[in-house]
């Protein structure tokens, strides 16, 4: 008897559910720093807008090989790592972006008390990425960043032949981990305080 081949695949089904549950958008986000050492609310509010560019950080488990009788095997052994984020941040007349990031960065080795490095809480904060919906007015995913720091702020370049053109500062910044709304957040804040949760979190409204 032949071998029936049903294709699963429906561009029906497939339009319907596109129709249902829409696309996510990438210039749809919305970056919130927060307990920045050293910034007030205008430097925090002035990063948040002007902040063009973030990642959705991916994480990654470290193996090693299992080096046993047959099938070999990567085992995982130790915590996940992760990679540093790269922001950019459109400049306003004044510089505004890059003295704050300029700051944060010298609060970790301060050029005025002799390059000694500062305690590792005195210099860290937080980041909240929200991803929102084509409207742009619900945030659909939440992906927090803990103890973030800049590790790297980026030389701007200048020169006489660029017209039209906005300068733009950039900014890698480091983290320990990061959660997000399906997992690793706690009650509360959503983040510090309380046993963890497994669904998601109500976000505060835009």
């Amino acid at each position: 008897m032949a071998e029936q081949n049903n294709a699963q695949y429906d561009v029906g089904k497939f339009s319907s559910r596109i129709a249902k549950t829409g696309l996510a958008s990438p210039n749809k986000f919305e970056v919130n720093f927060k307990n920045i050492p050293g910034s007030d609310a205008g430097d925090l509010t002035q990063l948040n807008l002007m902040c063009d560019q973030v990642s959705l950080a991916g994480r990654d488990v470290q193996a090693v090989l299992d080096l046993q009788y047959g099938i070999r095997r990567q085992v995982v052994y130790n915590a996940p790592a992760y990679t540093p984020l790269s922001l950019s941040f459109i400049c306003t007349d004044q510089m505004l972006e890059k003295t704050i990031l300029d700051k944060w960065n010298n609060l970790i080795v301060p050029v005025q008390r002799g390059f000694h490095v500062a305690y590792y809480d005195d210099y860290r904060g937080e980041l909240d990425v929200y991803v929102l919906d084509r409207s742009g007015k619900t945030r659909t995913y939440h992906m927090h960043y803990h103890e973030v720091y800049p590790k790297t702020v980026t030389a701007v370049e200048l020169n006489h032949g660029t017209t039209n053109a906005t300068l733009r500062v950039t900014a890698e910044i480091q983290y320990a981990y990061w959660t997000t709304n399906s997992f690793g957040h706690r009650v509360g804040q959503g983040v510090t305080s309380g046993k963890e949760t497994t669904g998601a979190i109500n976000f505060p409204k835009i």
